[in-house]
């Protein structure tokens, strides 16, 4: 059956019978490259808070310590449609205006005295706090604060960039409009 020309000029023509990859197309249970994995708190945050004072956001644009689910590596992802961070300001720094069709979220986890600017308006973050910014909106995070500001960082970017719709586009004057 493979010697068959049928099957060689089905090739050369781009189209291929449903029959030889039906079983990888429908398998009988979800098959994911994810895996079960814990990220520590407690064992991160040193790490992210070390990178904050060696590391400026020149050097980095934005300070993340992505949570890479060791099935998801290439590009690295949290779970299959969702990307997640640690991010990090210290007081006086502004991260740089951006946007991307990305959705993101953040859940401020510690800090005082920051906000994010989507669109111009203000959104300020405390701790527990859950702010969402939608796809292709401008923003930036500003921290005025004390001590540093800390956040879990959440985008669809697997979930956008499987649909071949992703970009991304830097404020030209740095800071939110």
């Amino acid at each position: 059956m493979t010697d068959d020309p049928a099957y060689q000029a089905l090739d050369a023509l781009g189209a291929a019978p449903l029959w030889r990859f039906y079983g990888n197309l429908f398998p009988a249970e979800p098959r994911s490259r994810a895996v079960p994995h814990r990220w520590s708190w407690r064992e991160l945050r040193p790490h992210l808070l070390h990178f904050s004072e060696t590391l400026s956001l020149d050097e980095a644009e934005r300070r993340v310590l992505m949570l890479v689910n060791p099935g998801l590596t290439d590009p690295p992802a949290t779970v299959n449609t969702l990307y997640a961070g640690l991010q990090i300001i210290l007081p006086g720094e502004t991260a740089q205006a951006h946007r991307h069709t990305s959705n993101a979220f953040r859940f401020v986890l510690e800090g005082e005295g920051a906000w994010t600017t989507v669109d111009g308006e203000r959104v300020f973050m405390a701790p527990g706090d859950l702010l969402l910014t939608p796809g292709w909106h401008w923003h930036d995070h500003t921290h005025e604060g004390d001590a540093p500001m800390i956040w879990l960082d959440a985008l669809d970017y697997p979930l956008v960039n499987a649909l071949e719709a992703g970009f991304y586009e830097k404020y030209p004057s740095g800071s939110s409009p």
